[in-house]
């Protein structure tokens, strides 16, 4: 068949545009295995609290830009994050287990999202050094 096509190709004066339209048809079918292997792993990566949130859409803007003081718990302290802070929150998914709970120790010492997301994205750009 491949013969053939690129016989008739070139009988109408094609060769090259032929020759490509084959070199990119036989890479196809890898393409596009190549893609979904990326989707599936974009789907792994996803940031699913977020999506899933069970906060309402119309939600009150936390008090004073602060996360509520004296959260006792680390996953407390996600959680308000999360509910209050949602882009802050989505950097602060991509730390370490140590750089989430150096955000945690911060926290309970100041409890303004500007000094947490400030330290949250200082942590991800030293990580991708």
């Amino acid at each position: 068949m491949h013969a053939q096509l690129m016989s008739i190709l070139r009988h109408l004066g094609y060769p090259l545009f032929g020759s490509v339209f084959l070199c990119s048809f036989g890479h196809a079918a890898n393409d596009t295995d190549y893609l979904r292997q990326i989707e599936e792993a974009a789907k792994l990566q996803a940031i699913t609290p977020i999506i899933n949130s069970t906060q309402p859409a119309n939600r009150e803007p936390a008090e004073n830009n602060r996360i509520p003081a004296g959260l006792p718990s680390l996953e407390e302290f996600e959680k308000a994050l999360r509910q209050q802070f949602a882009g802050t929150y989505a950097f602060y998914q991509r730390l370490n287990a140590a750089g989430k709970q150096q955000i945690f120790t911060l926290y309970q010492q100041d409890n303004r999202v500007s000094t947490i997301r400030a330290q949250t994205l200082q942590l991800l750009a030293g990580n991708s050094r």
